[in-house]
């Protein structure tokens, strides 16, 4: 699999683990932007790998920004890709970056 199929899974997983985190409702979205993702390709994915197994854990909460560390594995458990991810809180209305608020930050930084 090429690198954009890796970023589709990355997407997956961290859009599961925010809505988990920040406790959203089912439809509800975080509105984010991706600032930056880094990837260490650890070994390949193929297409007869049947799954996909993803992992997410908070790295730190900044004013603005939330940096998460993701995991694709296959479904042996062979760790594929290591992922560094910064997405940055998005205002719908102006379309810019807004703060985290309190409420947000505590629900990410207690999440599993």
């Amino acid at each position: 699999m090429n690198q954009a199929v890796y970023f589709t899974y990355v997407e997956e997983v961290v859009d599961e683990w925010m809505r988990r985190a920040l406790q959203l409702a089912e439809g509800e979205v975080w509105d984010y932007v991706v600032a930056r993702a880094a990837v260490d390709y650890r070994t390949e994915l193929r297409l007869s790998d049947r799954a996909v197994v993803g992992t997410c854990r908070l790295v730190r909460v900044g004013r603005s920004s939330v940096t998460l560390r993701i995991e694709l594995a296959a479904e042996d458990r062979h760790l594929a890709a290591e992922i560094e991810a910064v997405m940055v809180a998005r205002d719908e209305a102006t379309r810019r970056s807004r703060p985290i608020t309190d409420e947000e930050r505590a629900r990410l930084e207690a999440a599993p």
